[in-house]
């Protein structure tokens, strides 16, 4: 049985800011959860309730199984995580992630969607050549291509966290300091502050 699981979240936080998965995963239980965080639990446990009951005409597939909240796990890529909603055809699958956001999707949220896809090539033998961000402020569907790029951006990613995490080593701060300004672990970036 592996011991450095890591989750899909774990691959969003890396690429907003790599020390995210360090406090969460070393220091785990230091961060306090922001008020943006639970409101966006709220808002997607809410959606996925009312997801079951729409039409996948907006995904562009058709005779396909979906699945609602399913937790996902491979042992061979050491990766684990629930999927908002996963769209599973014959031949191909698709993944959708829903964000609470008025802002642009983000690169970070696009490589989540990505980790999940790899875990449903992984367990279900199918391939997964697009995924979704939809944004729950404003009905905003976002479509985007996974390609062998992407994908290997994740596996690589997540070789250099393992490293991180065992070697429990501080990883350099995201370049971008307006986000260290709402960070749950903000207060212990002392060189950044």
């Amino acid at each position: 049985m592996r011991e450095d699981w890591l989750r899909v979240n774990d691959v969003k936080q890396w690429f907003y800011c790599p020390r995210v998965v360090f406090y969460q995963n070393v220091m785990a239980g230091v961060g306090v959860a922001t008020y943006k965080m639970g409101e966006g639990k709220k808002a997607q446990d809410w959606y996925e309730k009312l997801e079951l009951r729409r039409a996948l005409a907006k995904y562009g597939m058709e005779d396909v199984e979906r699945v609602v909240g399913q937790y996902l796990e491979s042992e061979r890529l050491g990766l684990r995580g629930k999927v908002d909603l996963l769209l599973r055809g014959k031949t191909e699958a698709a993944v959708v992630d829903y964000k609470l956001t008025g802002r642009e999707i983000m690169p970070n949220q696009k490589m989540q969607v990505v980790a999940y896809s790899l875990l449903a090539e992984d367990l279900f033998g199918l391939e997964v050549r697009r995924g979704f961000v939809y944004r729950i402020s404003d009905g905003e569907l976002f479509e985007f291509a996974i390609g062998r790029e992407e994908k290997e951006r994740v596996l690589e990613a997540l070789e250099t966290m393992r490293k991180m995490l065992r070697e429990q080593e501080l990883p350099e701060p995201t370049e971008v300091r307006a986000r260290c300004e709402d960070c749950e672990y903000a207060n212990f970036c002392g060189d950044v502050f």
